[in-house]
């Protein structure tokens, strides 16, 4: 009986040997599953497929399956693609390769190079190894995104005649009153004192001409060793201003590190090197302050800055959404400025104390968009390039 027994155990081990008997999926080791990055360009209508290739690492006798879903990241569901949630993706036995396809939103409007991303969970018969992709939708438009909403000067005052305007109504920078300052101030005043992080160009990616406007763009890229471009333009040496009221219709850009600022500076330093001459702050913001702008009167004996610094805040809105006027009514011993003609800061000869009064000079005008520095810090992942300051007109009456 016993031989009997081992005759049959052995028979049928070879039978199932010989027959292909038992589970073939328990001999194959699980194939691991990996999802692979993908860019394209957003395109000008409609909308496209962004399609990303989700591999697994061998073929399999069974089924494999993994579910996916789409997450924000500086692209957003509904406005620049279309999200999908909990989805199956299913491998028949011997495929190795799928598809999943998301849909973008194309437009013509000019903007950053937006990400979102694809991750996979819940996997059958399947191991995740690469569980997280990114889409890249790359900008391939070049209209800047504004309206003409927002406050409006008037074109004439009690008292004063229209001395010069810079409308920006062409397509190039008039040499004959501007010139760019370039570069990031080294080796002569690296970082232009400030500490800022970018490097100015006078290319037209960083400054151009768009419906009656002049636009300064900074960028998140490489150049000269720094991690940022923008624009600066100055007067100095072309035209000068001295007294009268000045106007200067913009929309600010905003966002952590983000600095535009409208200044002046002394044609002739008449009192001495900076601050002795004297240093007016028309307007400059904080971006992680959008509601708010500053005015300062640089001043003093040196060698840092004494000054007069005041604060406007929007009651309703912020400076990133529509246009504004930003003003200095100038007149000797006086400097006045406004936000949509609301005065908020006056400074007289007397403020100064016994220091010299240096703002009955002459001055240039400066217009920059800085990327970091001590005023605003630098920026952080929430930061969104690229930033616009647009500039509708500069109007100077006497």
């Amino acid at each position: 009986m016993k031989k009997l027994k081992a005759g049959l155990v052995f028979a049928a081990v070879t039978a199932a040997l010989c027959c292909g008997k038992g589970n073939d999926a328990d001999k194959q080791p699980l194939p691991a599953i990996s999802i692979a990055d993908r860019s394209m360009n957003e395109g000008n209508g409609g909308t496209t497929s962004m399609e990303f290739t989700v591999t697994l690492s061998n073929a399999y006798s069974a089924p494999v399956s993994v579910r996916y879903s789409t997450i924000d990241g500086t692209a957003k569901s509904g406005e620049d693609y279309t999200s999908v949630s909990s989805q199956l993706c299913t491998w028949q036995p011997g495929e190795t390769q799928k598809k999943i396809a998301v849909s973008v939103v194309a437009d013509d409007v000019k903007e950053g190079d937006d990400t979102f991303s694809v991750r996979l969970s819940s996997p059958e018969n399947g191991t995740l190894i690469r569980q997280t992709a990114v889409g890249t939708i790359r900008n391939d438009d070049s209209k800047v995104p504004f309206t003409n909403a927002g406050y409006d000067a008037p074109t004439s005052y009690p008292g004063y005649s229209l001395a010069w305007s810079e409308e920006f109504n062409g397509s190039v920078l008039d040499d004959k009153v501007w010139s760019y300052e370039n570069g990031d101030g080294c080796p002569t005043l690296c970082g232009w004192g400030n500490n800022e992080l970018e490097n100015y160009t006078s290319r037209p990616d960083n400054l151009f001409f768009q419906d009656g406007k002049m636009i300064i763009e900074a960028r998140q890229e490489t150049l000269g060793g720094k991690n940022y471009t923008s624009a600066r333009i100055k007067t100095q040496g072309k035209k000068g201003f001295k007294f009268g009221r000045i106007d200067i219709r913009a929309k600010l850009p905003a966002g952590k590190g983000i600095w535009p600022a409208l200044w002046l500076m002394p044609q002739d330093n008449v009192y001495g090197v900076w601050p002795k001459s004297g240093e007016i702050d028309l307007m400059e913001a904080i971006g992680s302050e959008p509601a708010k702008i500053l005015g300062t009167l640089h001043y003093g004996p040196g060698p840092g800055s004494t000054n007069i610094s005041r604060n406007y805040v929007l009651p309703a809105g912020t400076f990133n959404n529509e246009f504004h006027v930003f003003s200095m009514e100038w007149k000797q011993d006086q400097v006045k400025l406004y936000v949509d003609n609301n005065l908020f800061s006056t400074v007289s000869k007397a403020d100064l104390g016994n220091n010299a009064y240096p703002y009955n000079e002459t001055f240039y005008l400066i217009v920059n968009l800085a990327v970091g520095g001590n005023l605003p810090g630098s920026p952080d992942a929430s930061t969104y390039f690229p930033q616009w300051f647009i500039l509708d007109y500069i109007r100077w009456y006497q």
